[in-house]
């Protein structure tokens, strides 16, 4: 029996074409499922990235607003010690609220010394004044465009590199040393102030003194030489080398 060739190309030709039409929808099931993972990953991405850009952009600002702000104080302080402008005494410790420059010394040519050195820690300098001879310490700030009257104390405090104050007085009958050591908050209200000192004993008669301190004390209590250099270390050791003092 002959086979028919028409007919075996037939069936070739038909075989062929199913093949194509299941090959064709096999490959677009795979191109699809790819692109919905990618789809979902790109808004994932940008996300990411845009949560970080405020961070980034804005220490900058905040250095800048820094800088800023401090050139306008020592602009304002060096007005100020020319006499050009007043300063504000808010809590009225000098004046009856402006002080001029004429109120901080007792000297009539104004012999003072200035320095410029931030105590309340936020990062713009004060400005610190000291007569030469007579008048007080004083401190004063820069706030809201104003230079304000920020701690007024006797001259014979020192500001410290960590930002208190440490007060030091030789006296006499008997020769004696006081001190204090003096903290400030950020507006310069007194968080806390430690008090101590020594002094040379004397004689029954009170005429006679020792030769060296041999009496100290310690908050109003009375401690041996150990205990009292022990418990003032920390303050005594406290420099203030920071402070360049100018004279005016």
């Amino acid at each position: 029996m002959k086979r028919n060739p028409f007919l075996k190309k037939t069936l070739y030709l038909l075989l062929s074409s199913v093949f194509l039409v299941v090959l064709n929808a096999c490959g677009q099931n795979n191109t699809s499922t790819p692109a919905a993972t990618d789809a979902s990953a790109v808004p994932s991405e940008m996300v990411t990235t845009n949560s970080a850009q405020p961070s980034d952009s804005g220490s900058p600002q905040t250095s800048v607003y820094e800088s800023s702000a401090n050139d306008d104080a020592l602009a304002a302080y060096k007005n100020f010690l020319s006499g050009s402008i007043n300063a504000q005494d808010l809590k009225h410790e000098i004046s009856d609220g402006v002080i001029t420059m004429k109120d901080i010394s007792l000297e009539p040519d104004l012999k003072t010394y200035y320095a410029f050195f931030d105590m309340n820690g936020d990062g713009i300098p004060e400005l610190h004044l000291r007569p030469i001879v007579g008048g007080s310490y004083a401190i004063f700030t820069y706030l809201d465009g104003q230079i304000v009257l920020w701690h007024n104390g006797p001259d014979y405090e020192t500001p410290l590199n960590n930002g208190a104050i440490l007060y030091e007085r030789d006296g006499a009958a008997p020769t004696h040393i006081n001190y204090y050591y003096l903290v400030l908050d950020s507006d310069g209200n007194e968080i806390s102030k430690v008090n101590f000192s020594k002094y040379h004993s004397v004689d029954e008669n009170g005429l006679t003194e020792s030769t060296d301190y041999d009496v100290f004390m310690f908050e109003d209590n009375e401690v041996d030489v150990d205990e009292w250099n022990s418990l003032t270390t920390e303050y005594l050791s406290n420099s203030s080398d920071l402070i360049i003092w100018n004279e005016l």
